[in-house]
């Protein structure tokens, strides 16, 4: 392949590796290597490659990778190759990665399992010529501080007389009891008999996977002796990041103790401040009146009746819904 340098302000890329199907450059700064872009799996039959990029630690932050892979799409979807689509797949979790190819203008596409036990899944997302954003271009606020967050480890967060933080092995007996209460399972659809491996599956691989992909940040609600009380998680909705869903339950022996409504208004607090949200939601079963309680007191306005919108186990069922937006206090 003819060898390719392209400038793009003050960063130059030059040939890194060059062969039948690929293109490697290396990005450079004034102070030497500050990264690299690749062009892998080119078929010019029929117009397709995938980019891939990297970044050297001293130079993150300053968009490295987005402006060299944009002055390379750029070259690639014109003169240079003629291109009709790139491809881009990273691993889940690898929420900079994800960032960069968003800002790129990169549609997620879906998700690939892993290839073999242990092998990540991936994330795969697609860009066709009349897609590449400009130089400059951001995402909206929700969607950086998302990324930001889940990119980082899942934090423990003090909440008065209880503490939300990770789900542990610890908790397992904990989850037992409260997945197994009679309440729990009718409001929430709780299949039963629910067991040990069930709340393992749910803490070593259900909370990890769902917090790596950005979708739902699931707490312990613990109390002064660090033992499990409860849950509380937030879901942030498909599609509109800047609106999240919060769910939360307590075991029966500490029902009565304000532990649901501490955590509920700690996770709002944490869903405001730190993932930029706009808009909470709460919804729960008519006739959940319990529940109901929890979240007027926390702040939450109900607004009404929603038919038919809720999904339990035993079919579908008419839900309350209220909401709390930024600035709303109990």
């Amino acid at each position: 392949m003819e060898t390719v340098r392209i400038r793009t302000d003050e960063l130059l890329l030059r040939p890194r590796l060059t062969e039948d199907a690929a293109l490697h450059l290396g990005v450079f700064d004034d102070d030497g290597l500050a990264g690299s872009v690749a062009l892998t799996g080119i078929d010019r039959a029929a117009g397709t490659a995938a980019l891939g990029y990297w970044t050297e630690p001293r130079a993150r932050g300053r968009r490295v990778a987005e402006r060299a892979g944009r002055a390379l799409l750029r070259w690639a979807f014109g003169a240079g190759l003629g291109l009709a689509r790139v491809d881009w797949r990273a691993t889940v979790g690898n929420h900079p990665a994800r960032l960069t190819a968003l800002r790129l203008g990169f549609t997620m596409i879906g998700e690939q399992p892993g290839a073999g036990p242990g092998a990540p899944d991936e994330w795969l997302a697609a860009l066709l010529p009349g897609d590449l954003t400009a130089a400059g271009t951001d995402v909206p606020d929700p969607v950086r501080r998302a990324a930001r967050t889940f990119a980082g480890a899942h934090p423990t967060l003090p909440a008065g007389v209880v503490t939300l933080r990770p789900p542990a092995r610890r908790d397992i007996p904990g989850i037992v009891e409260c997945r197994s209460d009679p309440e729990t399972a009718r409001w929430f659809g709780v299949p039963q008999p629910y067991t040990r491996e069930d709340a393992r599956t749910h803490v070593d691989r259900n909370v990890p996977r769902r917090w790596a992909r950005g979708v739902e940040a699931v707490f312990a609600v613990a109390d002064a002796a660090d033992a499990y009380v409860g849950s509380v998680d937030l879901r942030i909705r498909p599609g509109d990041a800047g609106v999240g869903e919060i769910g939360f339950a307590i075991a029966p022996r500490s029902r009565g103790r304000g532990h649901a409504g501490a955590a509920v208004r700690e996770i709002c607090r944490w869903g405001f401040a730190g993932l930029g949200l706009s808009r909470i939601e709460w919804r729960a079963e008519v006739g959940n009146d319990a529940s109901r309680r929890v979240a007027e007191k926390a702040g939450f306005t109900v607004e009404g009746v929603l038919r038919q919108a809720l999904r339990t186990g035993g079919g579908r069922r008419d839900c309350w819904v209220g909401s709390l937006v930024e600035g709303d206090s109990a």
